[in-house]
Formats: C-alpha cells, structure tokens, sequence
C-alpha cells in the first residue's frame, strides 16, 4: 500500500515546533504498516490557535487505542516526540505533512487517476492552451483525500478509494 506522507525526523520536527506548533496528535496509521513493524502511526501537529482542531482530531479517534494529544511544552511529552522522531526499532512514525497540488503521485497512481477521471469525469478534457487538472493530496484528521479540479469543478474523495482503480 502506497504512503505519500514523509517519516517524522529530528529536524521535521524542530522545523514544525520552530512554526509554532505545540499540540501534536498521535494515531494508529494502517497505510505505513509493514510486515515487520510492531505498529505504524501518524503525527499531525497544531499550533495554539489549532487547539480546538488538535481535540477535534483527537474525539475523531475515539476508538484509536494508540491516540494521544502531545503538548510539546510539556518537558516529558517533548521528549517523547523526539523519541518518536528517531523512529524506534519496531516503529514507522509518518508526519502529516504533505499537501495540496504539489504532490507528485507516482506513475502507477497517476494511471489510476487517469481510470477514475475517465471513468467519473469523461467531460473534463484538458487542451493545450486551456485549463489544467489540478489534483491535490489532503490530510483531515489523519485521513488522506485527492481533491480533483478542473474548469471550477471540484471532486473529493477518500485516498484508498483511488486505489480500485
């Protein structure tokens, strides 16, 4: 299963306290499990006027048994992101960090984005001096979306549905 979203590192994660972020939520994340691994999760962090996301991102997770709401100025949550960002035997710990239109799919998904505009879209069709596809990779509360935008027409849909196709 493919995994657009980059592993958390040292200096990922200075850059995004650097930015302020201090409430970083923690969850089960299926799409960057191996064989191998113990268990995969995600990190999504917030800034203080994130806040109210950060605990609306935690209630989402409510049967999550893995969630958990960092606060970085807490001395011993600190050190545990940055446990995490050394990425523990065991363990693959992603970052949410990767969004809008300047994702570059890989070309086996760019095929399968092809299948599903096709398939659900036949009339957008792109000319040479006209608009663009523009498609757009999404995170909300720990779940992947490709946004498809073409002539002001807008689709959204779940990343694994892409998957189908």
């Amino acid at each position: 299963m493919y995994n657009p979203l980059p592993l958390l590192t040292r200096g990922l994660l200075e850059d995004q306290l650097s930015k302020g972020k201090r409430w970083f939520v923690r969850q089960t994340f299926p799409r960057g499990m191996e064989a191998r691994l113990i268990a995969a999760f995600l990190i999504r962090g917030y800034d203080d006027e994130e806040k109210p996301a950060a605990d609306n991102h935690l209630t989402a997770l409510a049967a999550d048994g893995n969630a958990f709401l960092y606060d970085a100025d807490d001395p011993a949550h600190l050190e545990k992101l940055k446990i995490a960002a050394g990425q523990p035997f065991g363990y693959k710990i992603f970052y949410a960090a990767r969004k809008g239109v300047e994702w570059k799919p890989p070309p086996r998904y760019q095929e399968k984005m092809r299948h599903y505009l096709r398939r659900h879209h036949p009339a957008w069709r792109v000319q040479k001096e006209g608009d663009k596809i523009q498609i757009g990779l999404y995170e909300e509360f720990g779940q992947l979306f490709l946004k498809f935008s073409f002539a002001g027409e807008d689709d959204t849909i779940p990343f694994d549905l892409i998957e189908k196709y």
